[in-house]
């Protein structure tokens, strides 16, 4: 198996509305909720603030910028309305690299400034990196 990257962009916030953001960026989120919306179907336990997501989906890559670059290109046309919106609604934002790293093919892990202007200058946002190094079990 080949090691695998997936990034996510969220914005959350106690006040937001997944719709809104939905209808305002005419994108689909791969993940939505509101403050107080249940965790689990059966559950009791209630989301502590509201989320919209998208991601760029897993694919084989040793270098995150090929999946940096695939969300850098969904958003940079939406940037101005990202503000707008994370702003009006005092919202977070937050760009996550998910890596799963297959017989230790660990990527490069290589920031631009030019991508990191843009996260961090151009939408306002934090990143996560995650990383998990998955071990295959021999028989």
């Amino acid at each position: 198996m080949n090691t695998e990257i997936n990034v996510e962009f969220c914005l959350y916030g106690d006040e937001l509305n997944p719709d809104d953001i939905t209808e305002s960026l005419e994108l689909v989120p791969s993940l939505r909720y509101k403050k107080g919306d249940l965790i689990k179907e059966k559950g009791t336990l209630t989301r502590v603030e509201g989320c919209w997501e998208i991601e760029t989906g897993y694919a084989p890559s040793l270098d995150i910028n090929d999946a940096l670059v695939k969300m850098k290109d969904i958003l940079h046309d939406k940037k101005e309305k990202i503000i707008e919106i994370k702003r009006a609604g005092k919202l977070g934002c937050r760009w996550t690299i998910v890596i799963k790293v297959y017989e230790d093919d660990v990527p490069g892990m290589h920031f631009s400034s030019s991508m990191l202007s843009f996260i961090v200058n151009d939408l306002e946002a934090e990143m996560d990196i995650c990383q998990y190094v998955i071990r295959e079990e021999s028989h």
